[in-house]
């Protein structure tokens, strides 16, 4: 293809005349592999030549490191660990995984009842109930400790900038900068400055402060102290440095809540039309083009942990965490401050499923399900071909279960047909396979198949019982959505 022709793709994806939005986990797309070993080794399996030496400077850089940061409660001071832990003799030293050394058998994973209930502590704090309003739960999660830091960092950099500087940001006015900015997000101007001008001003904002003092706290606002900013070439250059303290104070903040039982994990985007090269283009996301963040939520959508992307060397893996690979670590991270072994169900798509991992997390009480691409099985993998699940005769959700061990741990793949075959791989099992059948005077008939039509009107039904109680609970996230002009005030203010 010649660079003008991919030149007019990418112009063409970005201006949203075609999209790749429906590609996602077909199997007719190139093969995503996590590091240059895998892709060795799947080229191996394909010429059947043997093995090959395996070298750990293969693997592919990873995300950005989540460097390890004690921030004090005044948060006036940010200390790094100097010693990358990469090399330390206390990291678990893993063996490289070979896919050909499993052995799949066509069974069903055996059901242990009881085995995956939920252990753990899931109830809030007192202080997290008494928290009432938008504004409240807002001010908790950013605080006034963390306000004063920023402020003091930014009248900092200000005297740093100019000596000579005499105004000083207050804890009040970074209250209402802040403000401002939440209005912006909500409120759309064509520039910064029309919010003050004379014709389309926003009443809100001029009356809590004036353009020019605005400008000028935009100007010296800074998290971080640059004086302390490592060099480029530096093993613990912190690309993040600017924003660190924030993401750390944030990741402290978030898992203050109890853990659900169940969790997933994936990218996400924060759009932006700035030019940055850490910029990410995910054609999958409702944003395709922002900054790319990897995010442990829960079954309810609250964030966790949260990482940002940008390219950094992985240098801080602590003592006993196995060096898998960029985004295996990733998850690791991620997951650290998830209580081990109360029955945590961990849920994530191909792009970070791998057996490797799904061992270590198993292994350390978090049970694993995610779909899985084919090549990462293994060719003595039972499962049906794509051309042949998918044939006309075969009726939609038919389902075929398989079973490897993998080090004394047992794991179940499925393929699953539905618009296109789903391959799951899974270290739990929800509950045992059951048979729907009528019975009628003592005589048990056909199993009943309920059509795709069929299950839809069935659950439209089921959702016409109890449509009031729907309504009332749209008409009370309404309000909620309304009050959000009187969080904004309350920051204003």
């Amino acid at each position: 293809m010649r660079p003008e022709e991919i030149e007019n793709i990418l112009k063409r994806l970005e201006n949203g005349e075609i999209s790749e939005d429906d590609s996602t986990d077909n199997e007719d797309d190139i093969d995503y592999y996590s590091s240059q070993r895998d892709r060795l080794m799947e080229l191996d399996d394909e010429e059947d030549v043997g093995n090959f030496p395996t070298d750990p400077n293969l693997d592919a850089d990873p995300p950005a490191a989540n460097v390890d940061t004690d921030m004090q409660h005044n948060l006036e001071t940010v200390e790094r660990n100097p010693t990358p832990t990469t090399s330390s003799q206390n990291n678990l030293q893993t063996a490289p995984f070979n896919s050909r050394n499993l052995v799949w058998r066509v069974k069903n994973m055996d059901l242990v009842q009881n085995a995956f209930q939920f252990a753990g502590n899931n109830e809030y704090s007192q202080e997290i109930m008494n928290l009432d309003t938008p504004f409240q739960f807002f001010s908790y999660f950013f605080g006034e400790d963390i306000l004063r830091f920023l402020v003091d960092e930014s009248n900092k950099y200000a005297f740093q900038k100019n000596p000579n500087f005499t105004e000083p940001v207050t804890v009040l006015e970074l209250r209402k900068f802040i403000g401002i900015l939440i209005f912006t997000s909500v409120y759309h101007y064509p520039s910064i400055r029309s919010y003050w001008s004379n014709i389309t001003k926003f009443e809100p904002i001029v009356q809590t402060m004036n353009r020019n003092r605005f400008d000028k706290i935009r100007e010296i606002f800074h998290m971080n102290d640059d004086s302390k900013h490592l060099p480029i070439d530096h093993p613990q250059h912190d690309r993040l440095h600017k924003v660190r303290p924030v993401i750390d104070y944030l990741n402290k903040k978030f898992i203050t809540l109890p853990f659900e039982h169940r969790l997933s994990l994936d990218e996400q985007m924060c759009s932006t039309k700035m030019k940055h090269f850490m910029k990410q283009y995910l054609p999958n996301k409702p944003h395709k083009w922002g900054f790319k963040l990897y995010v442990l939520c829960s079954l309810s959508g609250y964030a966790y942990s949260f990482e940002i992307y940008s390219g950094a060397k992985d240098m801080d893996r602590l003592p006993g965490e196995p060096d898998l690979g960029a985004v295996s670590n990733t998850v690791i991270r991620l997951l650290r401050p998830v209580p081990r072994h109360v029955n945590h169900i961990i849920y994530f798509d191909n792009f970070y499923t791998n057996i490797p991992l799904v061992h270590y997390l198993t292994n350390e009480g978090i049970y694993c399900l995610g779909t899985v691409q084919r090549n990462r099985l293994g060719k003595s993998c039972k499962l049906p071909e794509k051309r042949e699940i998918m044939k006309s005769n075969v009726p939609r959700g038919t389902y075929h279960e398989n079973v490897a061990s993998h080090e004394g741990l047992e794991l179940s793949v499925t393929s699953w047909k539905d618009n296109k075959q789903v391959l799951l791989l899974s270290t739990n099992i929800i509950e045992a396979e059951s048979v729907i059948s009528n019975i009628t005077n003592g005589r048990k008939k056909a199993t009943e198949v309920v059509t795709r039509s069929e299950g839809r009107k069935m659950v439209a039904e089921a959702v016409d019982s109890n449509w009031n109680e729907k309504i009332e609970e749209q008409g009370r996230k309404d309000m909620n959505y309304a009050n959000n002009n009187n969080v904004i005030g309350q920051v204003l203010h």
